[in-house]
């Protein structure tokens, strides 16, 4: 039997002798007479089982082995602004603190990895020259300064 069965058993049983020690103590108050054995000898046998049934939880207390739970490390999410290497589109991406992190650019598809070195450059807000949108672009210093609208797709020079 296990472990969990086993105690569900001593519960159901105190249970049991919890009402049947009521039932005798009823009996016993209406003037009824004794069930088998007196109420004192019923209350005393009570105290033993208690104690019995208390001895066998510590036995199964203490055999039982521990686990220990797995630690969870929360993290905040931090969020990144990438820049992409072929349309030069700036993105957001979680970052986990693992590195390498993959990332897919969401304007030309391009995949790329995050490897931990930083590029240095100055976000430039640009408005497509063909349909009008408004996006930024990071300048790396790099000329002639290009990029790709992540509307229409317009590749365009600044």
């Amino acid at each position: 039997m296990n472990q969990k069965n086993l105690l569900k058993v001593i519960v159901i049983v105190s249970i049991i002798y919890f009402i049947w020690l009521f039932i005798v103590a009823m009996q016993q108050a209406r003037g009824g007479g004794e069930i088998l054995f007196p109420l004192k000898i019923w209350a005393i046998a009570g105290i033993i089982l208690y104690i019995f049934f208390l001895l066998v939880e510590l036995i199964v207390y203490a055999t039982t082995p521990k686990t220990e739970g797995k630690e969870i490390k929360i993290v905040s999410e931090v969020i990144k602004k990438v820049m992409c290497s072929q349309c030069h589109t700036t993105f957001t991406i979680s970052d986990t603190g693992v590195r390498p992190l993959k990332y897919t650019c969401p304007n030309c598809g391009k995949e790329g990895v995050l490897r931990g070195k930083r590029v240095k450059g100055v976000a430039r807000h640009i408005t497509c020259s063909n349909c009008g949108n408004e996006f930024d672009v990071l300048d790396t210093g790099e000329k002639p300064l290009t990029y790709v609208c992540p509307s229409c797709h317009h590749e365009g020079v600044v």
